[in-house]
Parts: C-alpha cells; structure tokens; sequence
C-alpha cells in the first residue's frame, strides 16, 4: 500500500488574537493588562528632543510586529517634529520575560507593571492615500521586531458577521488613554466607554443635514460621543469573546456641555472602517513575513501544519488527534482552533463556566474535569483559560462528544481560578450511529 504524504502549513497569525470569553469590564478606568494591544506613538522635536506637548496619535497592535493607524498622523508630521518609537504603556510581560520562577509564583509574586517603547522599521499606508490623495485613510507600521512576550496579543481584525451584527445592535466601545499625551508610563491608566454607532449612510444623512461638507474618507462610521484622538479604535466583543477592531478614529469635534449623551453630536466622531482594508492588511503583512526554502510539496493553505494521508485509505481513525497550543494564558485544543477566525465561526460557542478555588494556607489542586455535551454535538474547540502557562494541561476528547480536562497545579497562594469554554457544530449522522452505541450511563 503506498502512502501520498505532503506537509501543509498556515500563516496562523490573524487566528491568535484577543478573544477571552471572560473578559467584560465595565466602563471606566480599566485596571492594568487588559487591553494591551492599544499604544500611541511620539512625536519628536528634531532639535530640542522632547516629545510633542498635544499630539499623540494612537496605534492598535494587529499582528506581532505590526501596528494600525490613521496615514494622516503617521506621514504628515508636525512643523519641526519627527515620528519616534511606538509605545506601549501596558506591556504584559510573560514569567520567562520577567524572570519569575515557578518557586516565586507560587508565593503570588507577579511580573511588575512595565512598558516598551519599540522603534519603527517601515510605514506603508494605503494606496488610496498615497496615488488617490484620499485624505484620511489607514497606514501599516512594522516594528523593528515581534512582541516577545506570549502575554502581547494582537486585536483581531472584523468579520462580516460582526458587521451584520452591529448593524442591528449599533453598540461599541472604545479604549484609550486617559492623557492626551501620555508621559508618565509607570501609571498611566486607560478607559473604555461604550458609544452608540452609526452606519456610513446614517453619518452621511447627519453631516449633509447640518452641512459639514464631505467625511474626507472612503469608508466612514460616526458615533456618540466626543472628543475622540487621532487613532483611537472602536471595538466589538463577539459572542465567543474575541474582541474585532470595528474602527479607527480620524478625528472629532471637542467635547461640549452634555454632548456625551447617546446621538449624534453637530460634529459627531468619525473612523474609518477597518472592515474593507482587510484584505490589503493581510496582503502586506504576509509579504513581510520571509518564507523559508522549502521542498516542492510544500502548499501555504488554511488548517495549519499536519502530514496528510490519500483519501480512501484506512490508514487513519476517523477520531484523529487533534492540534493543542497556548495563547496568551488560553490553552487550546482542537483543529478548529487553529483555523481563521472567519471558520471558527462556522461552530457555536455553547458552554462557558468560571471556576476559583479558595484556599488558606496555601495549596495544591489536582483537576480532573469531564464534560458530556451529548451525541448530537461534536465538540470542535475546547478552551482553558489559566493564570500562568507554568502547568500544561491534558485534554482528551476534542473531535467527540465527551471531554476530559486534566491539569495539576504547584501551591498557589490563596487563591487559584481558572474558566473552560467549549465550541462546537451538530453531530454528523455517520458520527452518531457509531457514538450511539458508546454510551455509558451518565453521560447522556
């Protein structure tokens, strides 16, 4: 019998993004690391040294070595200013990074708060604005490296079925810092506030009824709200937590006595919509990426590395083992994890529960977690969302319809929480003939 082997790999980059399922802060000042993919960059004085004293345009870190703004504010600089380095007042450093040991976490000790400041290697903005003169559109900035620390995770960029959704739901928020410029890295907060959104259309209706002439973008969302800086994004949390940069901000009117309230101001926020950049996002990013030589039968496509097999063999069991991996703090384990984000949606996000522990004195934890979701669902995606990535969890079952979590823990200090969430897609009728007879009882 002879096999046909070809290895298969994928860019997985834009399906590793920001998507905790139990992340939902509520407005204000957010407590540290929890959107840290927002950063601004500096404008320098080219003979004084000193950053600009009122401009500060805001950046969103959409892959590890790419960050997102507005062209305007990256190309066209203040008088006597230059671009400085990119930074990142709420940089999530990893134990490795930090220098933490198992034997110090177990004691609570954590990475202290820190910030990065990284410089630019290259700028590329939109071709709209750099042939067409587009007057506010959007411009990639590669940094000089990738973020090192597994904790950095990028913001995942839309999806059309978001889009359909804030259509009809017309809710968002945006994050930013609280200083207009900020200075003081080592306590500098961010907020978030929720904003009602309006569709181009609706935007275009308002501006034209109170006669402010054109948006001076292609692709234009208005909220409520105002006061918005250059940069700052709009952001939509999904039902299965990722959370989707909607927009990017141009620019807005200034703030006014209750112009705060939910509708539209005189002169309301606008962003450009990040939506139909996408594809261009992509295409510059994965021309950066250098591949490395490699055989004939090597094909870039979507699933992620895996040896395949000639259909109509039995070589294989039809359960085959599935991929595993962190990221950030989530470790993940199905194929259907490592997908792009736009097939991970094909499956429902149908289970989510948070777990804690108390314990005084301190302790160890054995857990062993087992989970049914029925015959008539195949679980595709299980997710564990941990403190630290210090243990390495075991789950077995993914492909099926019975799971089974399994991880230990060194002694924690007090506390010890943890969160599984589970995705999953309707049970083929080949599959449920033959798990029907695999029951057992209590797990049906």
């Amino acid at each position: 019998m002879r096999f046909i082997n070809s290895s298969v790999t994928v860019l997985r980059d834009f399906a590793i993004c920001h998507d905790d399922f139990t992340l939902k802060p509520p407005d204000g000042i957010l407590k540290e690391h929890t959107f840290t993919w927002l950063g601004f960059v500096q404008y320098i004085h080219v003979t004084t040294g000193l950053p600009h004293h009122s401009k500060a345009p805001r950046v969103v870190l959409i892959q590890k070595q790419f960050v997102i703004g507005t062209a305007t504010d990256l190309l066209h600089l203040p008088k006597n200013y230059k671009l400085g380095s990119v930074i990142f007042g709420d940089y999530e450093r990893d134990e490795k990074n930090c220098g933490i040991s198992k034997q110090q976490t177990k004691i609570g000790i954590q990475c202290p708060r820190a910030y990065i400041e990284m410089p630019l290697l290259d700028i590329t903005p939109h071709p709209e604005f750099s042939r067409f003169g587009v007057g506010n559109s959007l411009a990639l900035v590669k940094l000089i490296r990738p973020m090192k620390s597994y904790y950095m995770i990028p913001i995942c960029l839309p999806s059309i079925t978001e889009r359909q959704r804030q259509k009809k739901n017309k809710i968002v928020f945006m994050v930013d810092y609280i200083s207009t410029v900020p200075r003081d890295f080592d306590s500098e907060k961010m907020g978030k506030k929720t904003l009602k959104l309006y569709t181009h259309k609706d935007c275009k209706r308002h501006r034209m009824k109170t006669r402010l002439g054109s948006e001076g973008v292609t692709h234009v969302l208005c909220s409520s709200g105002c006061g918005v800086r250059p940069g700052a994004p709009i952001v939509s949390q999904t039902v299965d937590g990722a959370f989707e940069l909607i927009g990017i901000a141009a620019g807005g009117g200034v703030c006014s006595r209750r112009s705060m309230r939910r509708r539209l101001n005189r002169e309301p926020p606008l962003y450009i919509d990040v939506y139909p950049y996408s594809a261009w996002i992509v295409n510059v990013v994965t021309a950066h990426q250098l591949p490395q030589p490699y055989p004939h039968n090597f094909m870039l496509l979507e699933g992620g590395s895996s040896v395949s097999i000639q259909k109509g063999s039995n070589y294989l069991r039809r359960r085959r083992a599935q991929k595993s991996g962190w990221r950030a703090r989530t470790f993940v384990t199905g194929n259907h994890c490592f997908k792009s984000q736009k097939k991970q949606r094909s499956a429902s996000f149908f289970y989510s529960e948070n777990f804690e522990v108390n314990a005084d004195p301190p302790a160890k934890l054995n857990v062993v977690i087992k989970i049914s979701a029925g015959i008539e669902c195949t679980i595709v995606c299980a997710r564990l969302l941990m403190p630290n990535r210090m243990a390495t969890p075991v789950i077995d079952g993914v492909g099926g319809y019975n799971i089974t979590i399994v991880f230990y823990t060194e002694w924690f200090p007090y506390k010890f929480y943890f969160s599984v969430g589970l995705s999953g897609k309707n049970t083929t009728e080949r599959d449920k003939m033959d798990w029907i007879p695999e029951r057992k009882e209590g797990f049906w």
